[in-house]
């Protein structure tokens, strides 16, 4: 691997800009040779498929004539499109011992508190991420580098009081704590309505 990724870094600085701009161009041509071929491809599907089915659907892709043709995806068959509320509560399972597999065993426990933040970052996009002393617990509970395999959590999304008032912005933070449970077999990662 690491050879063969030398030839190719050592190939891209032969070619020089010529070279350089013919590779862009090309790599360019492939993406819509690309396009090109799924589009005949999902006509040749449109084509085939019955009035009933096609209703499903409508409005995706370019079947308004714009864009490419695409299949139905999850997104556009979604009925709620409006924006979510600023204060929401998920319960998910975090499989812990994928996110630290390989990992020392001194930086385990830090890392998994890492792992944990980036997961609630990602799922409700706040920068500002609160760890609760009850998850802390959990994930030392058997030390720096027995972290437990995977950990049930509530994560729960708020609105911080403005302390400045001149700022009109919303700031939006998550507070994530530990649910304990017996088993996860068949745990779901589930919205909490309150």
């Amino acid at each position: 691997y690491c050879e063969t990724a030398m030839r190719h870094a050592l190939k891209y600085n032969v070619l020089g800009k010529a070279g350089k701009q013919t590779r862009v161009r090309n790599e360019r041509q492939a993406q819509k040779n690309k396009a090109a071929r799924d589009d005949k491809r999902w006509k040749r599907v449109l084509a085939k498929m019955d009035a009933e089915k096609k209703k499903g659907f409508a409005g995706v892709g370019n079947t308004a004539g714009k864009g490419r043709t695409r299949g139905v995806t999850r997104r556009s068959l979604r009925d709620n499109k409006e924006r979510k509320d600023d204060t929401t509560t998920m319960e998910c399972t975090i499989h812990l011992a994928k996110l630290i597999k390989g990992r020392t065993f001194a930086k385990r426990a830090p890392m998994a508190v890492k792992k944990i933040r980036a997961f609630a970052q990602k799922l409700f996009k706040t920068k500002d991420n609160r760890i609760d002393g009850s998850l802390n617990t959990a994930v030392w509970a058997q030390g720096v580098k027995g972290v437990p395999t995977r950990l049930r959590v509530r994560i729960e999304r708020k609105v911080a009081e403005n302390t400045d008032g001149n700022s009109k912005r919303k700031r939006l933070y998550t507070v994530i704590s530990h649910v304990p449970v017996a088993n996860y077999h068949g745990l779901l990662n589930k919205v909490i309505t309150a």
